[in-house]
């Protein structure tokens, strides 16, 4: 369960920007739907199963998509890839000097087995400046590790009592000045920090649509008890499919996403030929007789692709209790099914939490989300990205958001000029 997530100084983004989960108690709209218990502590507060950011183009949504995904593969990849004297591939907010200068810094508070964790570091290009983690058992704070870089360049570490004091030494002298703290103690199998890592691994899940492969999808559909779910879930979609076969074929570049990367794609085909891979058939029954015609993905409509690339994950977030933080969603879907997906959320019985970029206003306007599930960025005199949620205005019960919205009322929408470089003759 993500609590709350904050970035400073990477890409757009230069002050301090806080995306919040908590349901904000001034609300009782959609609570029995839209909330749930954070179950975390005697007092916590209730949680948002999802948060819809809205903006214009170049605004900042990706980029706080991108800061958490960065977040994500340091803890993940830092002690397991990167080599010594490798650079961070991180960017900073470069529009002053001063953030030019200064490291980025990412931080993120969560629940996993029933106890809060705070973790967060600070980076530069050459090295780790900072890393911090502070755990919340029977809701009394402890501080589990503080690592700092003093004025001669050398980690410095302050562990609290509590974290086990039989490995700090090894973890400490392993852990190079490129790789996190956490990510190198995880790899020598720290037992007390196995929730914290786990959760990177096992409960976040950041993607792009356009990054999505069929090959989770895929799999599931292999599982006796997954295939019939993924079906489901496409022809929910009226997409006309009367079943899914998968088939082993050698590899071929069309079948990677269209929005990798080409050197990407380069390096997988590279790996990959030769080999055989999983390929989805999607069968429809005949217009004018029972014949079952078999289709090829790429026959697909870009919006069938797109939705069975979501299938297999979206079934194992909602399943799993994991945190779906997905940009452009409605990319290549049509607006009923970006809402049906977005309710499909809002009524599971698990603690599964959404977070997605869109520009499909027509949810706004159908009473589906909260107000303080409605976050809003745009560039501030600065150009730098500003993060605020619907809540910090005053709306009324029954105001036309979508209305407002797209008058400006509530900013957030790009400011239009007329298209004037051309002239007729």
């Amino acid at each position: 369960m993500l609590i709350e997530f904050s970035v400073t100084n990477y890409r757009s983004i230069s002050e301090r920007q806080t995306l919040s989960l908590v349901a904000s108690a001034a609300y009782d709209e959609l609570a029995q739907t839209n909330t749930f218990s954070g179950n975390f502590a005697a007092d916590a507060p209730k949680m948002l199963r999802s948060v819809a950011l809205y903006g214009p183009n170049a605004s900042g949504k990706t980029t706080l998509i991108r800061a958490l995904d960065f977040m994500q593969n340091c803890v993940l990849l830092s002690a397991k890839e990167s080599q010594v004297g490798e650079p961070i591939e991180t960017v900073p907010f470069k529009l002053t000097e001063k953030s030019r200068n200064s490291p980025s810094e990412f931080e993120v508070t969560f629940v996993e087995g029933g106890v809060r964790y705070e973790y967060g570091f600070a980076c530069n290009a050459s090295r780790f400046t900072e890393e911090w983690l502070y755990a919340y058992p029977n809701e009394r704070p402890q501080k589990w590790f503080h690592r700092v870089v003093d004025e001669s360049g050398n980690d410095v570490y302050k562990f609290g009592p509590r974290f086990e004091k039989a490995l700090r030494k090894s973890f400490e002298l392993l852990t190079t000045p490129n790789s996190l703290f956490l990510s190198r103690a995880s790899q020598l199998n720290s037992q007390q920090l196995k929730p914290v890592f786990e959760w990177f691994k096992d409960r976040l899940l950041v993607v792009e649509v356009d990054e999505l492969s069929h090959v989770f999808s895929s799999l599931s559909c292999m599982n006796a008890d997954d295939a019939p779910r993924i079906l489901e879930f496409l022809k929910a979609a009226d997409l006309s499919i009367s079943d899914i076969k998968i088939e082993s074929q050698d590899f071929k570049e069309a079948y990677l996403p269209d929005g990798m990367s080409g050197e990407l794609k380069e390096k997988i085909t590279k790996q990959m030929r030769g080999k055989p891979v999983l390929v989805p058939k999607f069968l429809h029954l005949s217009a004018n007789s029972n014949e079952i015609v078999k289709l090829d993905s790429e026959e697909e409509s870009d919006g069938t692709q797109a939705l069975y690339a979501l299938a297999g994950p979206w079934i194992d977030v909602l399943e799993n209790n994991k945190v779906l933080v997905i940009d452009e969603l409605d990319r290549s879907l049509h607006p009923l099914i970006v809402r049906q997906l977005v309710e499909q959320f809002h009524h599971a019985k698990s603690s599964a939490q959404l977070i997605f970029t869109t520009h499909d206003t027509t949810i706004l306007s159908q009473k589906i989300l909260r107000r303080d599930q409605i976050w809003l960025t745009e560039k501030n005199q600065g150009a730098a990205t500003r993060l605020y949620p619907l809540s910090d205005f005053s709306i009324r019960e029954n105001e036309a958001i979508e209305k407002g919205y797209l008058s400006g009322r509530y900013g957030g929408i790009p400011i239009l000029r007329n298209l004037d470089f051309y002239e007729s003759k």
